[in-house]
């Protein structure tokens, strides 16, 4: 009877150390999900967003005790990030299901979702939701704003912004969107003297006036965005931003010596844009400035390449056949268009020996067509002699 007892002890012993060790063993489990979330947060934090959203695949949404909401908040983020707006909404209103605390900030990001899938009208009714916390956010009125134009209500959008402006005087962004709703609404004037109102606050910087440029500038107004830039750089000095956006709308507005000149004041600040410089007076037909410009170039591959151009253009034949030797150093003998540039001044000094050298291992069918048609032309002056 003794030893009955005693086996049934053990048992019972053995079936309870068992219990305990699976349950820490599940404790355990429930730790490590409870560490990659953290982890997917951080990543989310940094903006590492395609960490991220790995870190969150590698959660298991059954680990007990697991932070539901944060879970579903976090892949609403990276889905948000992603564009992926239909998956957005599903991850924020699952989320908004389980969460017991940052439910306004919640429904702002569904508000976001919404729009991305085009339901204005939902997005707006999920910003009400976030109620005062919401209104106390800068944000929350340039999304209500988006939420507004995008049902074509542009007097409840303007209205928006307007507020969001009263309450938050020193944030600048909601006068730039009043800006950018002009321009949307054809009200060209209306936007440039706004513009200029708010470049002529102190706290206005040079993003203010790119910004407001680059506004003027799709909706068109290219002469408009030219002037604001202008006399920001007089207000702020000679500015790369601003000098690279009067380049831009001077090209949109057909006038690429205009743009030539901004980007060779450009480049003073940043050589990178010699290259934009030169392309632009070749674009204006200035060939001179042109290679002056391509002569501050700091690539010597792209250098070279732009030399060539602009040295054929200028039917420069000897010089830019002198460019062999360098395009050989560069690693551009093998570039069917530098071979075919080549070819053509060879042929155009009357040297078909060289020019039939460079065309002979072209292979890019672009190439290919131009260097037999330049083949013709060769065998022709062959037979009746180079003019």
């Amino acid at each position: 009877m003794r030893t009955s007892s005693l086996g049934r002890f053990l048992l019972v012993a053995a079936l309870l150390a068992g219990a305990g060790a699976a349950s820490a063993a599940s404790r355990k489990r429930d730790e490590v999900e409870a560490q990659k979330l953290d982890g997917a947060g951080l990543l989310v934090r940094e903006g590492e967003w395609v960490r991220a959203r790995a870190s969150l695949e590698e959660v298991d949404p059954k680990a007990a005790g697991l932070d539901q909401g944060r879970l579903y908040t976090l892949i609403g983020l990276v889905e948000l990030h992603d564009k992926r707006g239909q998956e957005a909404v599903a991850a924020f209103t699952r989320a908004l299901t389980v969460a017991t605390e940052g439910r306004e900030l919640l429904h702002l990001h569904l508000a976001r979702a919404h729009l991305l899938t085009g339901e204005a009208a939902a997005a707006i009714t999920a910003i009400d939701a976030a109620g005062p916390v919401g209104e106390a956010l800068p944000g929350t009125w340039l999304l209500r704003a988006q939420a507004e134009e995008a049902r074509g209500r542009t007097d409840a959008a303007w209205d928006a912004l307007r507020e969001g402006e009263a309450r938050f005087p020193d944030q600048p962004e909601a006068r730039r969107r009043q800006v950018f709703l002009l321009v949307r609404l054809g009200l060209f004037r209306e936007a440039r003297e706004l513009g200029e109102r708010l470049l002529a606050r102190p706290e206005a910087n040079a993003d203010d006036a790119v910004a407001i440029a680059e506004a003027l500038r799709q909706g068109g107004e290219t002469r408009e965005a030219m002037t604001l830039l202008e006399a920001a750089c007089l207000r702020e000095g000679e500015n790369r931003d601003l000098l690279v956006q009067a380049a831009r709308a001077a090209l949109d507005d057909g006038l690429p010596l205009t743009a030539g000149r901004f980007l060779e004041r450009a480049a003073a600040l940043d050589p990178a844009l010699s290259l934009e410089a030169a392309e632009a007076y070749r674009r204006g037909g200035n060939l001179d400035a042109a290679l002056l410009a391509n002569g501050r170039v700091i690539d010597p591959t792209a250098k070279a390449r732009q030399r060539l151009g602009l040295l054929l253009e200028a039917e420069e034949w000897e010089r830019a056949l002198a460019l062999d030797e360098r395009l050989l150093r560069l690693g551009l003998g093998t570039d069917d268009g530098v071979a075919y540039g080549l070819a053509y001044a060879a042929f155009r000094l009357g040297d078909l020996d060289t020019a039939e050298r460079w065309l002979r291992d072209i292979a890019d069918p672009d190439a290919f067509r131009r260097a037999t048609e330049l083949r013709a032309a060769m065998a022709a002056c062959a037979e009746t002699g180079c003019s």
